[in-house]
């Protein structure tokens, strides 16, 4: 019987689903992600494997190419392995697209929101038992409405949040690898504008790009210094697009006004600068944590290795060429 590795959080109808057709090793995801050594450890040996988070290596695919056939990642990123080094050795890597974007477009709504209206800051301090006198000078925030959106990445996720921020009436700017046609550029209410612009006239910069290598550490130093002094950034793509370095440093001399963090550089270790400012609102990648969202990722990925092994049906496919 054909044997995988699942190390995601498995339920007992997701297990049986596997457990019906293969002989499924499965790794408590509760404990943490396994790295790449400990992954060549346990997880050698399989013909398929389902991964959460883990850092799939050049050296275990290597290690793996007589017998591995298919990656299906519980995920819509794929930045965790080398799909070049994985096509040239044969090994098929599978995603899980489309399932999340509800869920991660709302939370890109909360960061946002929690950042202008310093919710956060609000709420440590009233369980603090600090809120002794009026309240009238506190927590002065920022207004949404009229204010501008930029996005950076407008694509099934990009186009939710303009939904969602239409409510608000945001103006949305969006740039993107390729322009929007015009009926869902009026659909959305969103207007194409070069990055340089972009970062010059948004009160809000999002960033929901997939991490290149043309977009590793686009927020820079030289980049937060083209955003409005006022302005604020929230990331739920990929931390890499930050150079967090560079973000304390705009953050500590008011280059910028706050930041809404879902992803962290070199997580999940998070600065301690970060940490302990009052204008960052700071989350642990959890975009796509709902009950709904993450089970039925979960569900996807078995299906999607389950399909590739059994019936070689390629749905989601990440690789240009297998």
């Amino acid at each position: 019987m054909t044997k995988i590795f699942a190390h995601c959080f498995l339920d007992e109808s997701h297990k049986k689903y596997l457990e019906d057709n293969f002989s499924v090793n499965v790794h408590n995801a509760n404990e943490k992600i396994l790295s790449p050594e400990e992954l060549i450890a346990h997880a050698s040996g399989f013909e398929g494997v389902i991964s959460q988070g883990n850092i799939i290596s050049n050296e275990y695919i290597k290690k793996n190419c007589n017998i591995l056939k298919v990656i299906s990642n519980v995920s819509v990123g794929y930045d965790n392995v080398d799909v070049e080094f994985a096509t040239k050795c044969n090994v098929a890597i599978l995603n899980t697209p489309n399932i999340l974007d509800d869920a991660v477009a709302d939370l890109a709504m909360g960061l946002l929101i929690a950042s202008a209206r310093k919710i956060c800051s609000g709420n440590n301090y009233v369980k603090a038992g600090k809120w002794k006198k009026n309240s009238w000078p506190l927590f002065l925030g920022e207004d949404l409405n009229e204010q501008i959106l930029g996005i950076i990445g407008m694509g099934n996720i990009g186009k939710k949040v303009a939904t969602r921020a239409s409510a608000f009436n945001l103006k949305i700017l969006y740039h993107n690898r390729n322009k929007l046609n015009h009926k869902d550029e009026t659909s959305f209410n969103a207007s194409y504008s070069s990055l340089r612009h972009l970062l010059n006239v948004s009160k809000f910069v999002l960033l929901l790009c997939p991490l290149t290598d043309e977009t590793r550490h686009l927020m820079k130093k030289e980049t937060f210094a083209l955003m409005r002094e006022d302005a604020f950034i929230i990331n739920l793509a990929r931390g890499k697009i930050i150079k967090e370095d560079d973000l304390v440093e705009a953050l500590e001399n008011k280059v910028i006004a706050g930041a809404g963090l879902d992803v962290f550089e070199f997580e999940p270790k998070v600065s301690k600068q970060l940490m302990s400012m009052e204008n960052t609102v700071l989350m642990p990648h959890a975009g796509s944590a709902t009950y709904k969202t993450r089970r039925s990722m979960v569900e996807l990925a078995c299906k999607n290795i389950t399909n590739f092994l059994l019936h070689n049906v390629k749905d989601n496919l990440v690789n240009k060429t297998l």
